[in-house]
Order: structure tokens, then sequence, then C-alpha cells
């Protein structure tokens, strides 16, 4: 199973940006261990937002997109991965 790092990012209560790291892991630990960095760089790069980290298996990152499709605003509620 691999998993995607989904990057969500907000610079205000409604505009928000969500981005899908290119790489995929080959491990749920992988992408987190990653991910950390990543928010790291986000909290300093643009210190006035707000925003969350998730790592998906490929099969919840089809169900989030598909989501997406209907609610633009959806943001998963993973309790299993959000940074």
């Amino acid at each position: 199973m691999k998993w995607i790092m989904v990057i969500i990012i907000c610079f205000t209560a409604d505009v928000c940006e969500r981005m899908y790291d290119q790489e995929m892991y080959n491990t749920m630990d992988e992408c987190i261990a990653t991910s950390e960095g990543v928010a790291e760089y986000m909290k300093e790069s643009y210190p006035t937002t707000a925003g969350q980290i998730f790592c998906l298996d490929e099969e919840n990152f089809e169900n989030y997109k598909k989501q997406l499709e209907i609610n633009p605003n959806y943001t998963p509620d993973f309790n299993q991965s959000s940074v």
C-alpha cells in the first residue's frame, strides 16, 4: 500500500489551498516523518496561516478526491494521520 501526503493551507477562514505531494510513500510512518519537516517549513514560510497535513492511503486519497468534486471545501476528518 502506498501513502500520499495531502497539505491544506488556509490563508483566511474562507481561502484554503490543497496540495498533494507528488511522491508516494511506502509506509504511513515514512509519510508522517516527512510531513513533520513540511509542517515546520510551512509554519516558518507562512506564519499567519493555518493548515493541516494528512497522510492518506491510496483508497482514502481517491475517496478524498471524490468528496472534493462534491464539495470543494471538503476537509478530511481522519484521526489516524493529521500532523
